[in-house]
């Protein structure tokens, strides 16, 4: 019996080893004995490593990037974690030097790590694992389209087109018993999945994938069984800054997460699964809840998961979730022109469309969320 277990975004938000101490800050302390105990443990890393912590060097993609120093990586190895995900919005925040140190920091304390590279070769390379005589494969996405990298440019692995990314869950099938894809996209803070995504899960199952797990909306999504498959649609957070954090703070959901694990036979055929909530405290680390509040929020779990068979009820929350979006935009290309920003304004709302991501929104609102 294999079992795997999974988590969410993991942001290790120390600015500085005197900030938060290992001594005296562990992030992974109150759920340590939820993580142990399988074969192999994988999360998101949503930072990049670096020692410039001031941007003093003035290579971060914007004053809100999410990074961490290279001395709170050691708290990953000690938790447990074999594998982290970097194909995500954020591991570009410090530019080619930051992946290149979180390359470099990963590699120092044999941490594996996949999603991304100094090329697109490298990004998309599926990383194979090994536990109880089974073989495992890896392989990451991401829809933040400006981190794709390229034939010779550091970056992420691309999410889009899904035909590519479909071929690639073909290949690894064929080089291992198990295939593990993690995909990091779709909306923040919604409590479903868009229809694509559903879709495109699913289909990944279909091509050769046993686990489809995904983040990125920052708050816990349903789970499935699919043809065999188990797909989870989105992880939520795991360690996260929150108290203060402006964006994410009005958004209660933000503060849940949890620990998946899945258990596989000797034929890497998934036999069973369960999801142990957590709820992330004021110093940004996870805790299991209490008795009362676990029942409460394994509730909502369930619903949520329910959510995913009512194709209808996807629809209509996809559509609400495409309208608050447009509406947010909006409202950005407004203050641009209150400010006397026209042409900004007329740039930005043009720029929407260029994006993946955005183009999916934009039909959901024009269609009425079918797309």
């Amino acid at each position: 019996m294999l079992r795997l277990g999974f988590v969410g975004d993991v942001w290790l938000c120390g600015r500085d080893p005197t900030e938060l101490d290992h001594r005296r800050w562990d992030p992974f302390a109150m759920v340590r004995s939820h993580l142990q105990g399988h074969d192999i443990l994988a999360g998101n890393l949503e930072c990049f490593f670096t020692d410039d912590m001031e941007n003093t060097r003035g290579l971060w993609k914007h004053p809100k990037a999410l990074k961490a120093h290279p001395s709170l990586a050691g708290m990953l190895r000690g938790a447990g974690f074999d594998i982290v995900n970097l194909a995500n919005n954020h591991m570009m925040d410090g530019g080619a030097p930051g992946l290149k140190e979180t390359i470099e920091t990963l590699n120092r304390l044999q941490i594996s790590f996949v999603g991304a590279g100094r090329n697109l070769q490298e990004a998309e390379e599926a990383r194979l694992l090994r536990a109880r005589g089974r073989v495992i494969a890896f392989l990451c996405a991401g829809d933040s389209t400006e981190d794709y990298a390229g034939p010779h440019r550091p970056g992420i692995a691309p999410m889009e087109p899904n035909r590519r990314l479909l071929g690639r869950v073909t290949e690894a099938a064929e080089a291992a018993d198990i295939v593990v894809v993690q995909l990091h996209g779709d909306l923040e803070f919604s409590a479903a999945p868009a229809p694509y995504r559903v879709r495109l899960s699913r289909e990944l199952v279909d091509h050769g994938a046993t686990l489809v797990i995904q983040h990125h909306p920052h708050v816990v999504q349903g789970v499935e069984m699919y043809h065999g498959g188990l797909i989870a649609y989105s992880m939520g957070n795991f360690v996260f800054r929150l108290k203060g954090n402006n964006y994410q703070k009005k958004y209660r959901d933000t503060r849940y997460g949890g620990i998946l694990s899945v258990e596989l036979d000797d034929d890497g055929k998934v036999t069973g699964w369960a999801m142990e909530p957590v709820r992330i405290g004021d110093d940004h680390r996870p805790a299991l809840l209490k008795p009362r509040a676990r029942d409460l929020v394994m509730a909502e779990f369930v619903r949520r998961n329910r959510l995913i068979q009512d194709a209808e009820k996807l629809r209509s929350l996809w559509c609400r979730r495409c309208r608050q979006e447009a509406f947010y935009h909006a409202l950005m290309a407004y203050y641009k022109a209150r400010r006397g920003q026209y042409r900004h304004a007329f740039q930005y709302i043009g720029a929407l469309p260029r994006r993946p991501r955005n183009r999916r929104w934009i039909g959901g609102v024009l269609t009425g969320g079918y797309l």
